[in-house]
């Protein structure tokens, strides 16, 4: 089976559920990677693999600190998850999906192609389709019906467009319900949040269908379509492999967490841009890149109830030594980091006058260079 091991990686949006969930997946793999993040709000994702990969710092939005950071890292094979999450409609929504989702997605793609990247793998979502009905399929035309999907679909024929022009690879992946550890606020969550309050899961209707993904089989999928050549130049759906209606899931998770509670179906009005059906079965992952699920709904939201019980605080580390082309610095509990530029990491306010502290110099590395990365809902 095709493998990363050796690659020089990026994941843009690095720190967030599915990146971090990658990089860990990477590192195991033996690949040599690099996350971009936008602020170093939740490096804590990565504390498990904190000795293994670098961090830069630096904006989607920003073209020049993302060109500067690929220049440094010269990556193989750059991953592409960071966005501007789906939400209610309103204006200000679809300029932020078009600057964060658009724009930001253009940046990342110009970056790669000057720095010679060979497989771009862009995260899309199986919200692309719509309602155009299921299973989906790659050959499917996508049909979105939310701003959030809309940028979505556009940015993988960008995509495309770009791999017509330059030496870029692409491949995208339109993954279903994407759920687990550190997952962001969505239907699984909001069943948490109404046992934990001890009130009733009220729901947006109920009858609409969702197809659960674990996040393990997910970035999985990822790394899969990055190594194999036959996946590039397909947008792959990907889910779970079971549809229920999200009255069905709302009762498993409630069921996972030993808890009871009312689901209350219908009790709240459905969204104006609404998906009745989600589900994927998968025929082209498995003939492209030899990907299937393997964990099942049970299991996976058994993983994770126990890891949102447990005490996932990390155990304080005292900060390493400098490693060439880098500086270390200390997140939350102590836990160091490799950075690669620390522009805007500490605020500029609280250092000496006169200029940068010695510390901030980046070992190893030319004065060019080290001026290189700049530091940067429920169904």
């Amino acid at each position: 089976m095709a493998s990363l091991a050796g690659r020089r990686t990026a994941v843009v949006g690095g720190t967030g559920f599915i990146g971090s969930h990658l990089i860990e997946h990477l590192v195991a793999e033996g690949a040599d990677v690099l996350a971009v993040a936008r602020t170093p709000a939740r490096l804590m994702h990565l504390a498990s693999v904190h000795a293994d990969c670098a961090v830069a710092i630096a904006d989607v939005c920003d073209p020049e600190a993302l060109r500067r950071v690929f220049r440094r890292w010269r990556p193989d094979v750059v991953f592409h998850l960071a966005a501007h999450p789906d939400a209610s409609e309103s204006f200000e929504h679809v300029a932020d999906c078009v600057r964060i989702n658009g724009l930001g997605l253009v940046n990342v793609l110009q970056a790669a192609a000057i720095s010679g990247v060979e497989v771009f793998v862009y995260g899309g979502s199986a919200k692309d389709y719509g309602n155009s009905g299921v299973p989906y399929r790659a050959s499917q035309v996508p049909n979105p019906v939310c701003s959030y999907a809309m940028v979505k679909a556009t940015g993988w024929q960008l995509c495309q467009l770009v791999a017509s022009f330059t030496d870029l690879n692409v491949v995208a992946l339109r993954p279903t319900l994407v759920y687990g550890p550190r997952q962001n606020r969505n239907i699984i969550t909001y069943v948490h949040e109404c046992v934990t309050a001890g009130r009733p899961v009220r729901l947006m209707g109920g009858s609409q269908t969702r197809d659960p993904l674990y996040i393990d089989d997910a970035v999985n999928a990822f790394a899969l379509a990055a190594a194999e050549p036959r996946a590039w130049g397909h947008a792959i759906p990907i889910g779970g492999g079971q549809e229920l209606s999200v009255s069905t899931l709302c009762e498993a998770v409630i069921a996972a967490l030993g808890a009871n509670a009312k689901v209350l179906a219908g009790a709240e009005q459905s969204r104006l841009t609404e998906i009745w059906r989600s589900s994927s079965d998968n025929v082209d992952a498995l003939r492209l890149i030899g990907w299937e699920p393997r964990v099942t709904l049970a299991e996976g939201l058994a993983r994770t109830v126990a890891a949102r019980l447990a005490d996932a605080s990390p155990v304080a580390r005292p900060p390493g030594a400098a490693v060439p082309g880098y500086y270390i610095v200390s997140g939350p509990d102590g836990v160091p980091f490799r950075m690669v530029d620390r522009r805007e990491l500490t605020d500029r306010r609280s250092l000496p006058r006169g200029g940068r502290r010695a510390s901030d110099v980046v070992v190893g590395v030319s004065e060019d260079a080290s001026m290189a990365a700049s530091l940067a809902e429920v169904l």
